[in-house]
C-alpha cells in the first residue's frame, strides 16, 4: 500500500456572502462525525483547481469558483497515511446544498460559532492559520480577576487611645485623646496626619 503513498488531494475553503465558512459532517472513518473542509484525491491529468471543485461539487452539490490558493498541508501517519492537501479558497456560484455518502451533514458556520464544533486537528490547523478564532478553550481569567475578597470580621472589639493634637487660640498646641474601637480586631491610626 506505501507504493500509493503519498495520496494528494485538493480542498477549499468556501465562505457564503455572510462570511460563514463552510463545513461538512465526515461520514466514512477514519474521524466519522467531525467536521471537515471539503476536498479530495486529485485524479491524473486534473489541476488543482479542477479537483477542488469536482471534490466540492460532488460532496456539497455546490458549483464553486476557485481562488487562490491558501496553503499546503502533509499528514503523516505511519504505516498507511500519508497525504498532501492543498487549500485553495472558493466562492459558490451555483448550485443546491446537499450532502453525499462522504459527508452526512453541510453546514455553513459563522466564525463565533466554530468554538464548539468538532473538527479534526487539520481542520483545526488550517482554519486558525486562515485567521478564524476557533480556540475551544476558555479565556483564562488573570490572577487579579480571579481574586475574590471576603470580609471576615474577626471577633471581639478593642479599643485604643490615639493621642490628638489641637492647636488651641493662644498659639499652643494641645494634646487630648480620642478614643477608637475597631471592631475587626484592626488597629488603625486615626489620628490627623501633620
Amino acid at each position: 500500500m506505501a507504493e500509493n503513498l503519498p495520496r494528494i488531494g485538493s480542498a477549499l475553503l468556501v465562505r457564503d456572502e455572510l462570511d460563514r465558512i463552510l463545513l461538512g459532517k465526515r461520514n466514512k472513518d477514519p474521524q466519522r462525525g467531525s467536521w471537515i473542509i471539503p476536498g479530495g484525491k486529485i485524479h491524473a491529468f486534473e489541476s488543482i483547481a479542477e479537483a477542488a471543485a469536482r471534490e466540492l461539487h460532488e460532496e456539497t452539490g455546490l458549483i464553486v469558483e476557485v481562488g487562490r490558493r491558501f496553503n499546503v498541508y502533509e499528514i503523516i501517519n505511519p504505516p498507511n497515511e500519508h497525504r498532501i492537501v492543498i487549500y485553495s479558497w472558493g466562492k459558490v456560484v451555483g448550485g443546491e446544498a446537499k450532502a453525499s455518502d462522504d459527508i452526512s451533514e453541510l453546514k455553513f458556520f459563522e466564525l463565533d460559532d466554530l468554538g464548539d464544533v468538532p473538527v479534526t486537528p487539520l481542520v483545526r490547523r488550517v482554519l486558525t492559520d486562515a485567521g478564524f478564532e476557533i480556540d475551544r478553550a476558555k479565556p483564562q481569567k488573570s490572577a487579579v480577576e480571579q481574586l475574590v475578597l471576603l470580609p471576615i470580621l474577626l471577633a471581639g472589639g478593642n479599643e485604643h487611645d490615639f493621642p490628638v493634637h489641637r492647636q488651641q487660640r493662644t498659639g499652643r498646641a494641645r494634646t487630648t485623646r480620642r478614643r477608637a474601637v475597631c471592631k475587626s480586631g484592626l488597629l488603625f491610626d486615626m489620628s490627623p496626619q501633620k
